[in-house]
């Protein structure tokens, strides 16, 4: 990864939403003070005492913290959030294969639009008990119903088929593949849950994940975009209007569950050296494989005619995938060795 720049926007937190335990009532729970909270733990040292004092805002003691006990977790969001990349060093992805070529995604620009009230439809961070089983942290996706949280991603991506590993500039062959570009990306409920692994002799951390999405345009431009971040549309494939859910519900798709399916990820060494590993995989017998129905409302491509001029727009219509389901997935990524 390299330099980027841009503002972060506000990390906010709040209250939790469900009524927390009465050990866990501190006199402050504004932003202000849950914001103090992550550099030191901040309360008032005798609420039940003398609620009129108001007594200033006070370290806790040891044994005032291990006396602290909340069931609700956090309430947090994201405010005027945005990653920008720097025009002279831009914020880099790269991959390097076992084989020594690469693919690299560059000049990365990442932001978000936010609802009125961050605060009525926030993410819910918690950890919850599995009798059983270890504890799992759990994050809550906003549920999003009228789409205000809405992102796009903006990257230039490029091959290059040999890289020297002295200096990791490209020594053989270039490609410039444009930039690619999803817009209007909304995440509809769900959540990801993380857990140490549960399966004997298997180290690693197990997930579960379910979404629901939405998509206004997934694009690549192979002329790429201008030093302004002006896309040049001129020669394009655009997939527009892509919507992602449970084929049956209709609501949030399970990929993976932490307690009955979890997907695994890990660091695996062997004979070959070392990699990093991501595995989904749902029994086809003891319990059904969730299935997602996946639409996209058109795909079109822009050509620009040999010798100049006016691009020609071609459109393809829709496409729908009424069912679609993930038995098994193995991916291993290697860097080059």
């Amino acid at each position: 990864m390299q330099g980027a720049r841009g503002r972060a926007g506000s990390f906010e937190t709040a209250a939790p939403r469900r009524r927390p335990s009465r050990a866990a009532r501190l006199t402050a729970v504004s932003t202000g003070a849950l914001l103090c909270g992550v550099l030191t733990l901040c309360g008032a040292r005798a609420f039940a005492a003398n609620v009129d004092s108001k007594p200033a805002m006070q370290p806790l003691q040891d044994d005032e913290l291990a006396a602290v006990r909340g069931a609700d977790g956090i309430a947090f969001n994201l405010s005027n959030f945005s990653l920008t990349s720097s025009v002279d060093n831009p914020f880099t992805l790269t991959y390097l294969s076992p084989g020594g070529s690469s693919l690299t995604l560059s000049r990365l620009d990442l932001k978000r639009t936010d609802d009125p009230d961050p605060f009525a439809d926030p993410y819910l961070l918690d950890v919850v008990a599995r009798p059983g089983l270890p504890d799992m942290i759990s994050l809550a996706f906003p549920q999003n119903a009228a789409g205000n949280q809405a992102w796009t991603l903006t990257a230039d991506f490029s091959h290059c088929g040999s890289v020297s590993l002295t200096d990791n500039t490209c020594v053989g062959t270039s490609f410039y593949g444009g930039s690619l570009q999803i817009a209007g990306l909304t995440m509809k409920g769900g959540g990801l849950t993380l857990a140490p692994s549960a399966v004997a002799n298997t180290q690693g951390i197990a997930f579960g994940l379910g979404t629901q999405l939405d998509i206004a345009s997934l694009g690549i431009y192979s002329h790429g975009r201008d030093a302004a971040d002006n896309l040049d549309k001129s020669d394009s494939l655009v997939l527009s209007n892509i919507h992602l859910a449970d084929a049956t519900t209709g609501g949030v798709w399970n990929v993976a569950d932490l307690t009955k399916h979890p997907g695994l990820f890990n660091a695996v060494t062997d004979t070959n050296g070392s990699y990093l590993h991501l595995q989904i995989g749902w029994p086809t017998t003891s319990d059904p494989v969730p299935a997602a129905a996946i639409s996209i409302g058109d795909i079109s491509f822009s050509n620009t005619p040999v010798g100049g001029g006016s691009p020609t727009v071609t459109s393809f219509g829709s496409s729908n995938i009424a069912s679609m389901q993930i038995n098994y997935l193995d991916i291993k990524f290697r860097t080059g060795q």
